[in-house]
């Protein structure tokens, strides 16, 4: 299974590759400023091995609907932009000295660094929106950027939520992190010129596809080990971070809300509870749970491409919704 999946994904990719390399070369020229620490910072994100899977959304998207033009590699690069910007806010927000296994940057040079050249990302992606000159996607970008915002807010509001129930838990994952998606595949519907209903369809199965891809995540943390999932495991907790996988054991085993609680009350682990509360969310099947939510939006996702696009990409985009369900790290 997963290494099909993994496959689509380097279809993908392959597919892709010539108007990946203009939207990293668009990446690079739209980092440029003769304050040195911006390039610096920028380029040290942007190429810390992250997949680019919004980007890729976007130029999959506009093939799927056979679109010729370039607006697509622009606009995909202010979603990426505007993904960093909220990378380097929440690496500080988090204080998180991590990221996918080597140092955040704040890390590397403080969070006021961080901060601030996220404010340069997000500003560097509203000045090539207009740029683009299309009032509809100034609109729909603004509209993520706050929703995002929101989300961030609202993550914030319920660090160590204890109350926290599934539909809470879903309504962060949709603003925070499922937004941007939903804004890559909306970008490359629009840009293709596909009627309102068309749009809408796309911009939900790239909602959809995000929840599913943060569920996984997740799951993971309770479940992968430290080096394969290129981060700290079990850190969420930590963060004060309650997801879906807790919270389902949780509402099963009394014993570990009330181990969780005072978890949040030190605000801190001692020695032995993460590994109790992992053995804990472990016996309730949380993560389990969790992936097969992430399954059902999935599906979800995969039922909204439509008929009339082209079969192969129709397919690719099937499968990567299965992919972002079945991450094996």
């Amino acid at each position: 299974m997963s290494h099909s999946m993994k496959s689509s994904l380097q279809r993908a990719v392959t597919l892709c590759q010539s108007d990946m390399e203009r939207v990293n070369a668009c990446i690079h020229q739209n980092l440029q400023s003769d304050i040195m620490m911006i390039p610096a910072i920028g380029h040290y994100i942007v190429n810390s091995g992250g997949k680019r899977l919004r980007p890729l959304l976007s130029l999959l998207t506009a093939k799927l609907f056979g679109y010729e033009g370039d607006r697509h590699i622009p606009l995909s690069v202010v979603v990426e932009f505007i993904h960093t910007a909220s990378l380097l806010h929440d690496d500080v927000v988090d204080s998180s000295d991590q990221r996918r296994g080597a140092p955040s940057a704040n890390g590397v040079w403080g969070n006021q660094a961080s901060v601030l050249v996220g404010d340069y990302l997000f500003s560097r992606a509203f000045q090539m929106m207009v740029s683009d000159g299309d009032m509809a996607m100034l609109k729909l970008m603004s509209d993520v950027t706050n929703a995002l915002a929101e989300g961030e807010v609202l993550q914030l509001s319920r660090t160590f939520h204890l109350g926290m129930n599934e539909a809470e838990c879903l309504e962060v994952i949709e603003r925070k992190t499922a937004v941007l998606f939903k804004a890559a595949t909306e970008v490359g519907a629009h840009v293709a010129g596909q009627s309102a209903e068309v749009v809408a369809d796309m911009a939900e199965y790239g909602m959809c596809l995000g929840v599913a891809f943060q569920l996984m995540d997740d799951a993971l943390d309770y479940v992968a080990e430290a080096e394969d999932a290129g981060k700290p495991v079990g850190h969420d907790l930590e963060e004060g971070k309650i997801t879906l996988p807790l919270i389902f054991a949780m509402q099963r085993d009394p014993e570990l809300a009330v181990r969780v609680e005072e978890v949040a009350e030190r605000g801190c682990y001692q020695e032995g509870d993460r590994e109790w509360v992992r053995e804990r969310v472990a016996a309730q099947a949380g993560a389990d749970y969790a992936m097969r939510r992430a399954q059902d939006y999935a599906e979800r996702a995969k039922a909204l491409l439509p008929a009339h696009a082209e079969p192969e990409l129709r397919l690719l985009l099937a499968q990567l919704a299965d992919f972002s369900a079945h991450r094996p790290y």
